[in-house]
């Protein structure tokens, strides 16, 4: 055998074996990423209540503080970035989290500035999670 079909079988062996090594190793990858996935969903509901549970406590929290007129623009900010650095939203809440920063953000500037149009659009608006979200008043 000439020199050149020796190097030509050698990188034919390893250019199957690597091969052969592709495919054993891509059914475990496969594998691996179906497990990640279920995963992935047995947790989203937990996400859900969890998130449900902090967005809950931070409403009771303002409610309280509007019945009690003890509704300051600085716990107004607070709670506004309470909700602000929640992780994880479920997608189905989108509106409902952004409406509700937007609420608080209105309440704090009528807080701020006096602003009625705020005062007004903010309760409205925090009147309309209420109705559209029934979970929030339990």
């Amino acid at each position: 055998m000439t020199k050149k079909v020796k190097i030509l079988i050698f990188f034919s062996l390893i250019l199957l074996a690597l091969i052969l090594y592709l495919v054993l190793t891509s059914g475990s990858v496969k594998k691996a990423d179906i497990s990640n996935q279920q995963v992935k969903n047995q947790a989203a509901p937990l996400l859900e209540e969890d998130y449900k549970a902090q967005v809950k406590e931070t409403f009771i929290v303002y409610e309280n503080l509007s019945k009690d007129n003890s509704l300051t623009a600085e716990k107004t900010g607070e709670l506004k970035n309470k909700l602000l650095a929640l992780k994880g939203l479920p997608a189905k809440f989108k509106a409902l989290h952004i409406n509700f920063v937007l609420a608080l953000t209105m309440m704090e500037d009528y807080l701020n500035s006096k602003n009625e149009q705020g005062k007004v659009a903010g309760q409205r608006l925090v009147n309309q999670l209420k109705a559209d979200y029934s979970w929030l008043n339990n």
